[in-house]
């Protein structure tokens, strides 16, 4: 059906709009005082004497500084201090409610169909925009993206559910590399067209007022003219198993013989998460792929905006808005326009060693990043370069995840199984701010992004160790009922 398939798409392409215009100026909305600072008074200045003379050791005495002829930003909450936990906090919440959500939608999706769940992600993000534009703290504006975080799954979602639909199991991989490709090319060059449009002074007006207007049309759209799917799965189960889906629930038996009926949502969840080991793996890789990207829209970005100093000497100054959206624009792009090639190369050629190899580039990237920031009078160069791995990397694995799920369930708890390594994956926002915000606190941002690195190493381990073809997995499965049949 190309028209709800080009309906899909542009549900998409809104809904990329709408998580960059909503969280590109974050890291703008809250940081550094310009007007007051935290100063250490070094042991062995004047007033203390020479450092540790006698034996002696000194407590280095602190103060705030405060200068009377500057005046901060009207729109921007300030602290004196950042603390990188508490000003990457929103990515907590959007990630927590987005794996919940994404959860959630599978299992709607299953029982109430596609249509109406994305219409209603459409309607949950109404206060979105205007807790931010009539925030009056830091934490109203932060905990706005729980809002975000339910309108991204319950609408992204579904239309990934709506494509693999059309497209069926044997071509998940280029829906879903079809459906990533629209969005995370949308959302890298919103990025940059967000850097042109934000006032650094007001960062909370003109791209909010543009999620008002992306929220109202993907209402009027879902609501006139998206048709349902539901349909086309349950048909495609019906012509591959001869079995109509007339039965909601799951059975597990015991070896003394009782059985336990489960909802086929409970059901799909358990064995994705806890039982299928490939797909135990498939899961840790993708909760590192938003884990990075977490910290790509985060901590990085947060990295950039400020001085770094190294050892109490500046390293490298501070850079604009507009060269950090175009750093992150070498992330976002190849993220968005690589996953559909990625995508229909798995579908043909396997997804196993596509999705290691992809980790592996992002581990790759993270180093670079790291040595850059650390040594580089000029990162600009280095950064581009850490970005453009991570953003190839990215697309390598991310569309090569949601196929390598599809190929492991039936089509009529697919949804389900897909919104339950949704929930993995996107527990990496959060999972991500919240470590890498505390190792920055803790030890810096340099360590925090070499633990980045080592935990995305050892999910491309367990990938090429762990994860099965799903072709394999139905030709074991077949095996072992043709001996059992046989025993019989």
């Amino acid at each position: 059906n190309p028209v709800q398939l080009s309906l899909a798409i542009l549900l998409v392409v809104f809904c990329g709009a709408t998580k960059k215009f909503q969280l590109f100026p974050m890291p703008w909305i809250a940081g550094n005082s310009e007007c007051r600072k935290i100063v250490t008074e070094i042991p062995g200045s004047t007033s203390l004497g020479s450092p540790f003379a006698d034996g002696k050791f000194y407590t280095p005495k602190t103060y705030e500084e405060f200068d009377p002829n500057c005046k901060e930003k009207a729109e921007v909450f300030v602290f004196v201090g950042e603390s990188f936990t508490i000003t990457t906090a929103y990515l907590i919440f959007f990630g927590i409610t987005k794996a919940i959500f994404n959860f959630v939608t599978g299992a709607c999706c299953d029982r109430f169909g596609r249509k109406w769940t994305l219409v209603a992600g459409w309607v949950v993000a109404i206060p979105l925009p205007l807790m931010v534009i009539f925030a009056e703290s830091w934490w109203t504006a932060a905990l706005s993206n729980i809002f975000l975080g339910m309108q991204q799954a319950l609408v992204w979602s579904a239309t990934i559910f709506i494509m693999i639909d059309y497209f069926g199991r044997s071509h998940a991989g280029t829906a879903v590399g079809i459906n990533e490709t629209v969005g995370y090319t949308t959302i890298s060059i919103v990025g940059v067209i967000a850097a042109a449009i934000m006032d650094e002074d007001e960062p909370r007006t003109t791209c909010y007022y543009i999620v008002i207007g992306m929220i109202v049309l993907g209402i009027v759209l879902g609501v006139a003219a998206l048709k349902e799917s539901k349909d086309v799965a349950v048909k495609e189960e019906t012509d591959a198993s001869g079995k109509a889906d007339a039965v909601d629930e799951a059975s597990l038996s015991w070896p003394s013989g009782r059985t336990v009926t489960f909802s086929k949502a409970q059901s799909a969840f358990v064995y994705t998460s806890f039982i299928n080991v490939p797909l135990m793996s498939i899961n840790f890789a993708g909760l590192m792929a938003n884990f990075i990207s977490g910290f790509a829209w985060g901590l990085f970005a947060k990295w950039m905006k400020n001085d770094y100093e190294v050892d109490g000497t500046l390293q490298w100054s501070k850079l604009s808005k507009e060269t950090i959206a175009n750093i992150t624009l070498c992330y976002g792009l190849p993220k968005g326009l690589f996953q559909w090639i990625f995508g229909f190369a798995g579908d043909r050629f396997g997804r196993r060693w596509i999705i290691t190899a992809g980790l592996a580039m992002c581990a790759i990237g993270l180093v670079i990043l790291a040595a850059t920031g650390e040594a580089a009078s000029d990162p600009v160069g280095g950064f581009a370069a850490g970005a453009l791995f991570l953003g190839v990397g990215t697309a390598m694995m991310y569309s090569n995840n949601i196929a390598a799920v599809s190929d492991h369930a039936d089509p009529t708890w697919r949804s389900s199984a897909l919104g339950t390594y949704r929930f993995w994956r996107d527990l990496g926002y959060a999972v991500g701010a919240l470590i890498n915000g505390a190792f920055a606190d803790a030890v810096g941002i340099f360590g925090s992004v070499l633990l980045t690195a080592a935990l995305t190493a050892l999910a491309a381990i367990c990938v090429g160790v762990f994860y099965r073809e799903g072709e394999e997995v139905a030709a074991k499965g077949s095996k072992e009922e043709a001996k059992a049949d046989a025993a019989l």
